[in-house]
């Protein structure tokens, strides 16, 4: 049984290498470049912006 967290991942790699792959048939493979490093960016504030750690390990 694949976890939830690895699902996503792998799905991931999949989904933005398809994507990569059309945008630089459409466009240029600089371009393909750009617009993942710029959806990889948006990813990381999207996620350090909604998503906050949490300490239950008390002490360690």
């Amino acid at each position: 049984m694949v976890g939830v967290y690895r699902l996503w991942r792998d799905l991931g790699y999949v989904a933005g290498a398809l994507l990569a792959g059309v945008i630089a048939d459409a466009f240029s493979v600089a371009t393909a470049i750009g617009v993942i490093g710029i959806m990889t960016a948006a990813s990381g504030l999207i996620f350090g912006i909604r998503f906050r750690e949490t300490s239950i390990a008390g002490g360690m």
